[in-house]
């Protein structure tokens, strides 16, 4: 009797759960639909229409001073972006802060998630020091590295001539200032691919490494020949995550250099930028921003592809 009566008072709102919207229990994928709309809409609106925005206008001229399409040019746009030389020079940075970001997040990402999963003392003082930096914005971060990187008043240069070294142009020499836009990116972003790895380091089983430890495999074949190859996933999770946001950082690059000196941190992004806002060319801006995507698209292609095929021999 108290199971039937429980039965029934349980499958009672079951069945009249989506009563208020004129649905039967049996609609619950309808309302799971309908639920997602919201989400869906705003995918659309913010995220494939703009693309499809841009695909039309960098096929289109513009007059500069009211903004308006003046007509098609099809791949005119494409043509003169390609021919300037400061657009190659933009693809070449962008290129270089691809490099070097990926070259230092993922080692030091890899180097911190395993120090985590190791649990010794300090580790949770690393976590929050590494983490702390994801709750900041970028242009916060950027103003603060903009104050470190000062010439006159840094706490770098200040660190520097203390220990009797030479104060260096962080954002003044052009070398220089591309490692400071790196270093400052790194330092960002670092938690983020800390926590996929880490992520990935907890979900390899614990008999899998005593398993080798009974083998007598030592902590650098355990790590190449068990963990890194387990850890592929996440590898490439944080290559794409990383290849993105080095490809289209500007707020920071704004905030510290502006581009230049020179326009020697100026990269696709930024490049895109310039063109729609500094020199009133929204076709040129809108080729520029499809040919970082195709960019985009390449590189982040051909890392899957490269680390699948190794992960296949």
């Amino acid at each position: 009797m108290s199971s039937s009566s429980s039965a029934t008072s349980s499958g009672r709102p079951a069945r009249e759960r989506f009563k208020w919207l004129g649905l039967r229990h049996g609609d619950a994928p309808i309302l799971g639909l309908a639920m997602l709309l919201p989400a869906l809409a705003g995918l659309v609106l913010f995220q494939f229409a703009p693309i499809v925005v841009g695909l039309l206008n960098s096929l289109q001229s513009f007059n500069p001073f009211t903004h308006r399409a003046s007509g098609w040019v099809g791949l005119n746009n494409f043509v003169e972006v390609l021919a300037e030389p400061s657009f190659h020079w933009a693809v070449l940075i962008t290129m270089v802060y691809v490099v070097l970001i990926l070259a230092i997040t993922i080692p030091l990402a890899l180097g911190l998630a395993t120090l985590l999963n190791s649990r010794r003392p300090g580790t949770t003082f690393v976590r929050a020091a590494v983490l702390g930096a994801l709750a900041a914005s970028e242009a916060v971060t950027a103003l603060v590295w903009n104050q470190m990187y000062d010439a006159s008043t840094g706490l770098l240069n200040a660190l520097l001539v203390t220990l009797h070294l030479p104060a260096q142009p962080f954002l003044i020499d052009a070398n220089h200032a591309v490692v400071s836009i790196v270093v400052m990116t790194v330092w960002k972003d670092v938690g983020l691919a800390m926590l996929m790895f880490l992520a990935g380091l907890q979900s390899v089983p614990g008999s899998v490494y005593e398993a080798a430890a009974l083998d007598g495999a030592s902590t650098w074949k355990v790590f190449q020949r068990i963990t890194l190859p387990l850890l592929r996933p996440s590898v490439i999770l944080v290559m794409f995550i990383a290849t993105v946001g080095a490809t289209r950082l500007v707020t920071p690059i704004l905030i510290l250099t502006q581009g230049g000196p020179g326009g020697s941190t100026t990269n696709m992004a930024l490049y895109s930028y310039n063109q729609a806002f500094s020199f009133n060319s929204p076709g040129h801006a809108a080729a520029s921003v499809v040919c970082m995507m195709l960019l985009l698209v390449a590189l982040t292609g051909g890392q899957a592809l490269l680390l699948r095929r190794r992960g296949g021999k």
